[in-house]
């Protein structure tokens, strides 16, 4: 059959199967409190939408209310991304946000970083405190001016330890609780325009294996690869966010990093690429066969493909992650291979490339309409090969939806002679 069109140097075999950043500046004793308005960012609002920020905001407030809280905090970047729209992480330096039970907003940052929270939705506020300042009382202010510095607060479950203790004695009169999954479960489903943001992230992880494509042969090695394409992914305007190019028998590691190993004619091949879009994450993963394909790799690929088959039809509405788990590793512990899958089936996929739900044994939770994640399916036989295969699904009302189908896997790239 003829190769799809880009990929001519390759031998295919198919299987048979704002203008206004700041609105106005007012001194607070020694603390700024800034009303800003969205300006262009990429992974601020413009990127994510203001209007899905507000519906998070909306839907963290209803759940405080129905859990009698006041107040969450902020901590994780990602969930500081997610319902402030501002690109910021905490380190030695606090940055932290909040939430109060009326839909309320605020955001802590060092005041070198004010220039960064410029992305704020307008109506939020703002609080920065200097490198000789106390950054937890600043916390505190912040809570105060929310109105919820002596009441019931919900910790993200992702603040470290050393950081709740501080925030304690800074507010004394407030009670502290770990988050119960409210964060979790509101970006867990997705909106219909944050499936999309993940769709064009998802495309624009595809174009690594046009580039791969052309480029690998015997005597490049892995850091060089990896090197030209992301260097030419870069010039097509894609956002990089993590890869693995692993060859031969380092493709039986799961997640080892790229080296100085040169690809060998009959190398087995996996690209794991994560690209950025409007502040949303793609993932996909392909394996490629260098020069002739064994007949055992082949059957490997043969049942690598059948088994992500099986768990993407399995995905649906109210069955449980473990048993899309299982649907795909029955298949491969059927081709006796089931010792060698030795890692969970997906995980889920949005602001964070690893995020809830997770599709692992012994997770119970329910799919629901909207939520996103991988099916990557492996098999890793040590010493000799490895395969992966990796797509985004979206759960819809009636199974689910392939985001990440640029690349065909229904095909095994081979470049040299095919396995008779």
């Amino acid at each position: 059959m003829p190769s799809p069109a880009g990929y001519d140097n390759v031998n295919w075999w198919w299987l048979e199967d704002c203008e206004s950043p700041l609105a106005f500046v007012v001194e607070f004793m020694s603390f700024t409190i800034v009303e800003a308005r969205p300006v262009p960012a990429e992974s601020g609002p413009k990127a994510i939408g203001e209007r899905i920020l507000r519906k998070h905001v909306e839907r963290v407030a209803a759940l405080l209310t129905k859990h009698d809280a006041d107040a969450i905090l902020l901590f994780r970047d990602s969930n500081i991304l997610g319902f402030t729209g501002v690109p910021l992480a905490p380190s030695d330096r606090l940055i932290c946000g909040w939430i109060n039970r009326a839909g309320q907003t605020a955001l802590v940052v060092p005041g070198f970083e004010a220039d960064m929270a410029r992305a704020l939705p307008s109506g939020s506020v703002l609080v920065t405190w200097q490198e000789h300042e106390d950054a937890y009382a600043s916390a505190a202010e912040a809570a105060r001016l929310l109105g919820v510095d002596r009441g019931r607060i919900y910790l993200d479950g992702y603040m470290w330890l050393d950081a709740q203790r501080r925030l304690n004695e800074a507010m004394p009169h407030a009670s502290f609780q770990t988050d119960p999954g409210i964060l979790d479960s509101i970006r867990e489903v997705k909106s219909p325009e944050e499936i999309e943001a993940i769709r064009a992230a998802c495309h624009d992880t595809g174009l690594i294996y046009d580039l791969v494509s052309r480029r690998l042969q015997p005597g490049i090695s892995e850091h060089e690869l990896s090197r030209e394409v992301i260097e030419q992914l870069v010039k097509m305007g894609v956002t990089p966010f993590g890869d693995l190019i692993q060859g031969g028998e380092s493709a039986a590691i799961p997640h080892q990093p790229a080296g100085p190993r040169r690809f060998r004619d009959g190398d087995s091949v996996i690209v794991d690429f994560v690209a950025r879009k409007q502040g949303y994450l793609g993932d996909m993963t392909r394996t490629f066969a260098l020069g002739r394909a064994s007949d055992d790799f082949v059957r490997a690929y043969q049942t690598v493909r059948a088994a992500q088959q099986a768990a993407i039809r399995a995905a649906r509405p109210g069955v449980s992650c473990e048993s899309v788990d299982a649907a795909a590793r029955s298949v491969i512990e059927s081709a006796g291979l089931g010792a060698y899958f030795t890692h969970r089936l997906g995980h889920g996929i949005g602001l964070d490339v690893h995020e809830p739900p997770y599709l692992v044994r012994g997770n119970a939770r329910r799919l629901e309409v909207g939520m996103c994640m991988t099916v990557e399916p492996g098999v890793y036989l040590p010493g000799r090969f490895g395969i992966r295969i990796e797509d985004v699904i979206a759960i819809t009302a009636d199974g689910s939806e392939v985001l990440s189908n640029s690349v065909p896997t229904d095909v095994c790239r081979i470049l040299g002679q095919v396995a008779s």
